[in-house]
């Protein structure tokens, strides 16, 4: 029933966001012309690579039956199978569908949908298990110990959303190991005026807090109970504008030192359950 959708709405569910001028630029700036004509072109794999994302659970020559039909060269006798579809994933690399991600992600959100004039972002974390291949061991690495790995490889994702239309801006990858905070440095071109950045305890970092403040952002990160404890003033809502910062072993940990920041500290429990949670933010009238 979920391939039916595909064969029904055609090759222009995916050539209306992804035109193929701009798979053909996106081709050519990564290197990965061919020299010589092929049945599989870059062009093609690239449209058949969107269509197994759309349908992950389909099989390889299933989804080509799908996305040939806009494609007219490919015939039921072209003698593609899925030996030849593996190596024209091979050939394009991960590189020209990252650079034409970032191409096409853009927020998606209507102007009813901002907070106060503010485009509300999110910045989180997630691990997703790969294949065990051996080039997944080496670049993701495995849990347990070096001696003794556990499951399948696993490769932490850091993405920033768009709140209101789950949009995804931009993301990055890194190995199970590396920490949320390294990998996450690299997710700041959406994040600047007119955006509110919402954040969890595994992010937190002054440093990246003056960061994106500097770029004219807003924030509202929940931090640990220990953190933000110097009280300034008591606000009428029962929220407080207190001082925080830097860790004391910063330094030893090899981390910035930065300087404090003034933020308006809001706590909350949920109902049925006992712990307080803390959030900072920013925004502090």
């Amino acid at each position: 029933m979920l391939v039916s959708r595909l064969e029904r709405l055609g090759l222009g569910i995916l050539t209306r966001p992804c035109p193929a001028e701009l798979v053909d630029r996106v081709v050519a700036e990564a290197g990965c012309v061919e020299k010589r004509r092929r049945v599989l072109s870059a062009r093609f794999t690239v449209y058949f690579v969107l269509a197994l994302c759309l349908f992950p659970q389909a099989d390889y020559l299933e989804v080509l039956r799908l996305v040939k039909a806009g494609e007219p060269i490919l015939r039921p006798w072209a003698g593609v199978n899925k030996s030849s579809l593996t190596r024209a994933r091979q050939r394009l690399g991960w590189p020209v569908m990252r650079e034409l991600f970032r191409a096409v992600a853009r927020p998606l959100g209507r102007s009813t949908e901002l907070f106060h004039g503010l485009r509300v972002l999110a910045l989180d974390g997630m691990l997703l298990a790969v294949p065990d291949s051996a080039h997944n061991r080496e670049t993701f690495g495995k849990s347990g110990s070096q001696r003794s790995p556990m499951g399948y490889p696993q490769a932490r994702v850091v993405a920033v959303t768009e709140c209101s239309s789950h949009a995804v801006l931009d993301a990055v990858i890194g190995g199970w190991k590396d920490s949320e905070r390294i990998v996450s440095d690299e997710l700041e071109a959406h994040i600047g005026a007119g955006t509110l950045v919402l954040a969890d305890r595994g992010l937190w970092g002054l440093a990246r807090w003056h960061r994106f403040r500097d770029r004219g952002a807003h924030l509202l990160w929940r931090i640990e109970r220990r953190a933000a404890r110097r009280v300034q003033d008591v606000l009428p809502d029962g929220s407080y504008l207190a001082l925080i910062q830097a860790n004391k072993h910063a330094k030893a940990a090899g981390t910035v030192k930065a300087p404090p920041a003034l933020v308006r500290v809001i706590e909350y429990r949920v109902d049925g359950q006992e712990d307080v949670i803390r959030l900072v933010t920013s925004l502090t009238d």
